[in-house]
């Protein structure tokens, strides 16, 4: 983006003076006015006043305006040196960020140099055109970049037209550079001075022009001649250099072209330079066995046997390839290489495949896997990955406890290797693991924690904290050259040939890349390694096994449940204590096992009964009864199976009961299969919640849940319990159900009988007689209209046993003039109601077939 520099201010020139003629005639005019008056000639002298103030505003106002001009130009003088000094400043910036660019040839062999993958060359020092945005005022000043670097991109073809050794000294320039940028495993140089052939990028042939080569053919070149005639075809670039100066005349650009001080390098210089690179030779090609290399070997390389050591080269790997590279066979190989070498006391693997989990199947019987986690399984996958974190608190207690530094100090503690295949597929599934992985790759080399992540392109996915720890790479084939350079600084990768399944360009941290063929693994090396370490104590996992879904009670000692605490790597009891955590609430679909965690839960408390009857007797006992635990089974069906008026008093009850119940030691526990309108205000009551499987997540967040934590295909009695997922342990629900309570009739004490039926009622009653025929003695019927426009009838009874046969609700609180509702008596046959003196109402058998 250009820099903007502001220009200083222009110079402010003086208000111009104007003479205060009103202020100078004003005197004159009162002078006249007071001699008219007072006829004193004294008085004219008042008018000298007006020429003395003209005068006097005259020296003000210059010395006003001089005062003005030299504060305006020493204002402008200093703006003026602080915008000066400003673009100087940004073309210094402006020169440091073409030299890095390209560095010169002679920084280079002086080992001053960083190196950049690119075939832009410095040619020398010269005037090249400014990003400065400025102001017109000083734009000649920042429009141009003097002594700058003078960059050109050396693919053009450069033609160096100078006397011979003033010629060759530029061209080594030139080609120091080409070869300090580009790597020597990917690019071949051919022609050019003697000293060229101790290069690593030397290849055989050419002549006196300098070629840069790379697989698709010449990517850049150098040619020098001694007149411009006589330079070869495909120099784009042309400089000229006489004894006098020198300059760029040819150049697409035209506004490249002008004088320029050329960069030299000496013969001396260059050869040593030279002599000193790195000698990477030829990639391997040749495909190897696993099995058929020395221990730890995963591949061969041009100087033999390849070893990927990450405490030595890491401490974290990442591995890039596109689709049928062979990533997967190499961190097979990798792997098995790795583990023949270190024993399970003094290594593990935990292996993620985020592609279907086929991958490392071959490896999960090696003593030194602690786990696998695949995307087929998601919640496992989130619960062992949340260990993770886990992990690395023990580890940080364990080194501590030791008074270590390290893990190289602690040797019970086995490093752990995290390898990761499609880490890209791992982020997206769970984005928050973002931060888990750079924690990891900041602290796992004390800790002994080492990431191999391999992905098919690890640009916008490994964020930069986990590449600046990733010291060690493997550019398998890529599809396009960017990625290659991306991760292992050459495009090498990128032109790896798609039959050579398992090769790839090793960036190693302290040389330069190379091809290595890596090995591909058989089963015969699991073997190998599976009976090599056989006997092996079994190393410590990173996390606890998955809850069982039958959990034994003694497993749980003094709880109903099994807590499952992957971020502690550790399981608990989950308890319910009524008096200090209240009442409670199980929610889950059919067959979710909310009964067992009922029976779990309260095992000894008072459980309410499916029928309407006896349900009705249990709740309103529960009210006037004592400390205890009252259990509502399906508490939804059940409130559904009441009729409206009989609902609403159930609820009301139950309301009551948990609103006012635990200060008399009454605690309620309650199931249920989804919170209803009926069961949403009994449900606000109760602070604790278990959660167990739901028909889908909408019903999952309805009750309270975080939808992240919804999981279907829950087996019976698993569910979330304060946060936590849990599993029920075996409990088996009571079998029997508590009676509804029903009275016999008194025998001897009179008896009348309201009903809806009464010439049935007669038929059946021997010695019945019609409400207004009593007789003494003799049981009445009558009915229930009868009794109620006989006003005083039933009052007449005295202490006469009343029954309301076959009558409605309405009918009752008509006859008894009250709105208490009579205890149901739905699914009872053979029973009726019984009027109290008292006026309370109760269940009486009474069947008038059976002469009751």
């Amino acid at each position: 983006m250009p820099v903007a520099i502001a220009a200083p201010r222009p110079v402010e020139k003086p208000a111009p003076f104007r003479l205060p003629i009103v202020a100078s005639l004003a005197p004159v005019v009162v002078a006249v006015v007071l001699w008219m008056v007072t006829g004193s000639p004294f008085t004219l002298l008042f008018a000298l006043l007006g020429p003395v103030t003209a005068l006097a505003g005259v020296a003000d106002a210059r010395l006003g305006a001089r005062r003005t001009r030299r504060r305006e130009a020493a204002r402008f003088a200093e703006e003026e040196r602080a915008a000066l000094d400003a673009i100087d400043l940004a073309h210094a910036e402006e020169r440091d960020v073409l030299a890095e660019r390209a560095p010169t040839g002679a920084a280079i062999v002086a080992g001053a140099a960083p190196r950049t993958p690119s075939t832009l060359v410095t040619l020398g020092t010269g005037s090249v055109g400014s990003s400065l945005s400025v102001d017109p005022v000083l734009a000649e000043r920042a429009a141009v970049l003097r002594h700058a670097p003078l960059l050109v991109d050396a693919r053009l073809g450069i033609g160096v037209c100078a006397p011979p050794v003033l010629a060759a000294a530029m061209a080594r320039a030139l080609v120091v550079q080409l070869a300090h940028a580009l790597p020597a495993g990917t690019h071949g140089i051919t022609g050019g001075e003697p000293w060229v052939a101790s290069l690593p990028h030397a290849r055989a042939g050419g002549g006196a022009r300098v070629e840069v080569r790379d697989a698709d053919g010449v990517v850049a070149s150098v040619a020098t001649a001694a007149a411009e005639s006589e330079l070869p075809a495909g120099c784009g670039v042309v400089i000229l250099a006489t004894p006098t100066g020198a300059a760029v005349v040819r150049h697409p650009d035209r506004g490249m072209r002008g004088a320029v001080r050329p960069g030299v390098v000496g013969l001396e210089a260059a050869a040593s330079w030279a002599a000193g690179l790195p000698r990477p030779a030829a990639a391997a090609v040749e495909t190897a066995a696993l099995g058929s290399l020395p221990g730890g070997a995963v591949g061969t390389g041009p100087h033999g046997p390849v070893v990927l050591d990450l405490v030595r080269d890491g401490p974290h790997a990442l591995v890039a390839g596109t689709t049928g590279s062979g990533k997967s066979e190499l961190l097979v190989s990798w792997v098995l290489a790795m583990t023949a070498a270190e024993p399970p006391e003094r290594l593990t693997v935990l292996l993620v495949d985020f592609k279907g989990g086929s991958a490392f199947a071959p490896l999960a019987g090696l003593p030194h896997t602690v786990g696998i986690i695949t995307d087929l399984d998601e919640a496992h996958a989130a619960r062992a990955l949340a260990s993770l974190r886990a992990e690395l608190r023990h580890r940080e207690r364990v080194i501590a406890d030791a008074a270590a530094r390290s893990v190289d100090d602690v040797p019970s503690l086995a490093r752990l290797v995290i390898v990761v295949d499609e880490f890209a597929a791992l982020l997206a599934d769970h984005p928050d693991l973002h931060a888990l992985f750079s924690d990891i790759a900041a602290r796992g080399r004390s800790l002994g924690v080492h990431l191999v992540l391999c992905t098919q392109r690890p640009a916008g996915v490994v964020r930069d904290s986990v590449l600046a720890n990733a010291h060690l790479r493997v550019c398998l084939r890529v599809n396009n050259r960017a990625d290659s350079v991306a991760l292992v600084g050459t495009d090498a990768a990128a032109a790896i040939p798609a039959r050579a399944t398992g090769r790839g360009v090793l960036a190693p941290p302290d040389g330069e890349p190379y091809e290595v063929q890596f090995a591909l693994a058989g089963d015969a090396d699991v073997e190998r390694v599976t009976r090599r370490w056989r006997g092996s104590p079994p190393p410590r996992r990173p996390w606890c096994e998955p809850l069982p879904a039958d959990v034994d009670p003694q497993d749980a000692p003094g709880g109903f449940a099994l807590v499952d605490l992957p971020h502690e790597q550790r399981r608990a009891v989950a308890v319910w204590s009524p008096e200090s955590d209240g009442h409670v609430l199980v929610l889950g679909a059919a067959r979710s096992g909310t009964s067992t965690a009922l029976a779990a839960l309260a095992p000894g408390g008072t459980r309410v009964p499916r029928g309407i009857a006896a349900a009705w007797d249990v709740i309103g006992a529960a009210a006037s009864g004592g400390p205890g635990v009252l259990v509502v089974d399906d508490a939804d069906s059940l409130l559904a199976r009441f009729p409206p008026d009989y609902r609403q008093v159930v609820v009301e009850r139950l309301v009551a009961l948990l609103r006012d119940g635990p200060e008399r030691g009454i605690h309620v526990a309650l199931s249920a299969k989804r919170l209803t309108a009926e069961l949403t205000p009994i449900a606000a009551l109760a602070p604790e919640r278990l959660l167990l499987r739901h028909a889908g997540k909408q019903d999952w967040v309805l009750a309270g849940a975080d939808a992240a934590s919804f999981a279907a295909g829950l087996p019976p009695g698993a569910g979330v319990w304060r946060g936590d997922r849990v599993q029920v342990v075996r409990a088996r629900p009571p079998v029997g159900e508590a009676d509804p309570l029903v009275a016999d009739l008194e025998p001897g004490r009179r008896l009348a009988v309201v009903t809806t039926r009464p010439a049935e009622v007669l038929a059946l009653l021997a010695g019945a007689v019609r409400l207004g025929d009593e007789a003494p003695g003799a049981v009445v019927v009558g009915h229930v209209d009868e009794w109620q426009s006989r006003w005083g009838a039933l009052a007449a009874l005295g202490d006469a046993q009343v029954v309301l046969d076959a009558c409605t609700p309405a009918d009752v609180r008509a006859l008894t003039r009250t709105r208490e509702l009579p205890p149901p008596l739905a699914g009872l046959r053979g029973v009726a109601w019984r009027l109290e003196p008292g006026g309370r109402l109760s269940r009486v058998r009474f069947d008038p077939g059976r002469g009751a």
